[in-house]
């Protein structure tokens, strides 16, 4: 059934995830529909109502009004979908994004879906928002009960030329990337993170374009919808945080390690918690409070707090900004600031480490919170977390910015910066110039087994401690860099392209705008020869190297080359047989291109709407294919759009679409 507050809490979801962009902890939209004694129900996509666990997404046919010079509306697409596939490469869950093509405004669903539209709502500060945007009433699963999301919406800006804050912002760009993984998230159920996940925003974010997920991340979608045996293998850490013997509501937990990312969650009303989906292995346990409101945010972090059963909401029981509590890390009764006296707690699949209490003090106010760290690459880019060679034996210069780092243009009296594990020796810290909000501050590592990967920092003052994870990588090698893009022919004649540069091995992944090429070949002088995605005649793509340890040639190259394909004759145009699909039977789809490159298990099919639930392709040549449809309403075919890598053929692109209900003939 239905509950009535339902609807409207659909409304503030969406809403409240309009106004700003930072968050905490994994964490999901919670309803206590039982009470506050009993588990939350978060919101989530209902897997047994989505065809093959697959929830499609739709992208307006209403481009972007303006884009950056050289940008164009298939890149955009190609970011998008490739997004979407970062979450489809969980394999710990059981969800999956299918893209669906382009929608037209005002088109009607019946069934689930996210819609990727551009528009002028995006409030400034924001590269994109999303949410869930309907809700059913609750239900229950096999893993408790839950609240049905119908619908979500992701918004990006209408003008990408102009935005806010910003400037104008290339659809192949860090930032744009991992905003689009990061609102993917919110659709389909995760609020926000200050683990450094691609769930954490601008201000704690450790997210690269290469590697967008972390641990944070992995757990939150894999409980939400969790695959096959994945509960069983994973632990759990539990307990309950107190402050003067009442429960602390909306603390947030973490377990770390020197040499694995943070897991976090934040403590229900009764001030209990779970962190669950912890691989096996040693890990500290801290707790802190959430930072204070920013500008613009209506809540503290601008987290979405819990409801109760009556649709109200349930906040910290602590005020962030006046009346606070002290971090600490668990070391037993009494909790410590120095991590060298915590109690190292082992976790172990299928098995719950509980009783791991907190009793935390109170304070006014955090002594440092909210602080990003940057580095600088050979071309004097800034990027963050910063890469940090591994072995260097001279120290590493690094930037850092956040409250509490300075106090009268000087470095706040009293602070020290140290990493967790002994990892490296944190030095000179010192101003900026003012009126920069920065401080510098050299990592020069130690002899203590440092190895690649993300490195955790803490600031310490004589009454507070605040950490930040993954606040800078370890890597083995420089960034990638390509030093030529040259068009050639493969072993089999077919066009492909020479990628040549430095840092780029067989592991590297070539982007052409947001779709990686097929490497063919590793010459011997270290250069790729890349079969690169389909794409329209003359189109120009750039081009941009992504390496395993997180890093790309965007940290070098800001504008990266471009390869320009082949030009084409004709534009490419199809016929599509029968013209309307009809309601409560299966369909089969003709269509018949000229100009066109259908490619086998490539070529994707979509009519915009959930209604239609495309079945089986089928790709006979490059100008010839059928697949089987159904649909749940009357649907014409000329709303169909066909895209093979970067080409995208549909009606609101230009492309000449002619429907019939004659029989085809192949070609």
């Amino acid at each position: 059934m239905r509950r009535p507050w339902i609807a409207r809490v659909a409304a503030l979801v969406f809403g409240s995830l309009a106004m700003t962009g930072t968050g905490s902890a994994y964490y999901y939209y919670l309803f206590f529909v039982n009470g506050t004694q009993s588990a939350g129900a978060p919101a989530k996509f209902d897997l047994n109502s989505l065809v093959n666990k697959k929830v499609p997404f739709y992208i307006s046919d209403q481009g972007p009004a303006g884009l950056v010079a050289g940008d164009s509306f298939q890149a955009v697409v190609s970011e998008i979908r490739a997004a979407a596939e970062v979450w489809n490469g969980v394999g710990t869950s059981d969800i999956r994004l299918a893209y669906g093509g382009l929608f037209s405004p005002g088109r009607i669903d019946s069934s689930p879906s996210i819609d990727v539209s551009f528009s002028d709502d995006v409030p400034p500060g924001l590269l994109a928002v999303g949410a869930p945007s309907s809700l059913a009433g609750p239900a229950s699963g096999p893993n408790g009960p839950f609240v049905p999301i119908t619908r979500s919406l992701l918004l990006l800006p209408r003008d990408m030329s102009q935005v806010p804050v910003f400037g104008a912002i290339p659809s192949y760009s860090e930032a744009f990337f991992v905003t689009l993984v990061h609102e993917f998230g919110h659709t389909l159920g995760l609020q926000h993170s200050l683990t450094s996940s691609v769930m954490s925003t601008l201000t704690t974010s450790a997210s690269s374009k290469s590697t967008p997920l972390g641990a944070d991340d992995v757990a939150a979608i894999s409980l939400l919808y969790p695959a096959g045996d994945y509960l069983s293998t994973v632990g759990t850490i539990s307990g309950r945080v107190t402050m003067n013997g009442a429960g602390v509501a909306l603390a947030s937990v973490v377990a770390i390690s020197p040499s694995n990312p943070a897991i976090s969650t934040l403590t229900n009303p009764d001030g209990t918690y779970q962190i669950n989906g912890i691989p096996p292995g040693q890990y500290f346990v801290y707790v802190h409070p959430l930072p204070p409101a920013a500008y613009g945010e209506s809540t503290p972090d601008n987290i979405l707090y819990p409801f109760d059963s009556k649709g109200g909401q349930i906040g910290p029981s602590y005020d962030p900004s006046s009346r606070t509590f002290a971090a600490q890390f668990y070391s037993g009764p009494g909790g410590t600031r120095q991590w060298q006296q915590a109690q190292p707690l082992g976790v172990f699949q299928n098995y719950n480490t509980s009783g791991i209490d907190f009793n935390v003090g109170s304070r006014p106010f955090e002594a440092v919170y909210s602080v990003r760290t940057y580095g600088y690459t050979q071309a004097g880019i800034y990027v963050s977390p910063a890469p940090v060679s591994l072995g260097a034996q001279a120290a590493i210069p690094l930037a850092a910015t956040g409250a509490g780092l300075l106090q009268n243009n000087a470095v706040t009296p009293g602070l020290s910066i140290g990493t967790l594990g002994s990892v490296a020796q944190i030095a000179d810290l010192r101003p900026y110039p003012p009126p920069s909000p920065y401080i510098a501050l050299d990592v020069q590592q130690t002899a203590f087994g440092v190895g690649p990967g993300p490195k955790h920092l803490l600031f310490s003052t004589a009454n507070d401690v605040y950490v930040l994870p993954s606040a800078f990588t370890v890597v083995t090698d420089p960034p990638p860099f390509i030093s030529s893009v040259t068009p050639a022919l493969d072993a089999n004649g077919s066009r492909a392209v020479v990628v040549a540069g430095s840092s780029i091995t067989g592991s590297t992944r070539i982007l052409f705008d947001g779709l990686a090429g097929v490497i063919q070949t590793v010459r011997d002088d270290g250069s790729l020869v890349v079969t690169p995605p389909q794409a329209p005649g003359s189109y120009v793509a750039p081009v941009v190297a992504l390496n395993p340890d997180g890093q790309s040639s965007l940290f070098l190259q800001s504008t990266p080359p471009t390869f320009t394909y082949d030009a084409t004759g004709a534009q490419a145009s199809v016929v599509v047989s029968p013209s309307v699909l009809a309601p409560g039977v299966d369909t089969t789809v003709t269509i018949t291109g000229a100009g066109t490159n259908f490619i086998d298990g490539l070529t994707q099919v979509g009519f915009g709407t959930s209604d239609v639930v495309v079945k089986q392709v089928t790709v006979q040549s490059p100008t010839q294919m059928s697949f089987v449809v159904g649909a749940n309403s009357l649907v014409p075919t000329s709303r169909i759009t066909i895209t093979t890598g970067l080409r995208i053929i549909s009606q609101a692109l230009g492309y000449q679409v002619v429907t019939t209900d004659s029989p085809q003939t192949s070609h």
